[in-house]
């Protein structure tokens, strides 16, 4: 990563309000646009930002991909990551503990990737 945040941010919100004018404010790829700006920000270290673009994200996922879709997994363990880097072990612990689960239910305990 070369860490151009700045443009990079620039281009996720252009992407970001094209996604609402055609799509609407609830659609999932809306949600994708907010997940990788509060990527962002996560790597920036502004974890107030990265978290309220997290929830938001998570909102509209559980809303029109439902609870146990695997980018409510992917949203959790990333809101995971936020509480990790500002050594919130326990509150970090119990969002990995939902992605597993979730993803528990979609793959199978065996699979790989759990």
């Amino acid at each position: 990563a070369q860490g151009n945040y700045e443009e990079a941010m620039d281009l996720y919100k252009k992407s970001l309000e094209i996604k609402k004018k055609n799509l609407g404010e609830d659609h999932s790829s809306v949600a994708d646009a907010y997940n990788n700006m509060a990527i962002v920000y996560r790597a920036q270290g502004n974890y107030e930002e990265a978290m309220k673009l997290y929830k938001k994200s998570l909102e509209i996922y559980k809303k029109n991909l439902g609870e146990d879709h695997s980018s409510v997994a992917t949203t959790y363990n990333n809101m995971a990551l936020v509480f990790e880097a500002q050594d919130n072990h326990e509150e970090a612990m119990k969002l990995y503990k939902k992605s597993l689960e979730i993803d528990k239910k979609n793959l199978g305990e065996d699979h790989s990737s759990v």
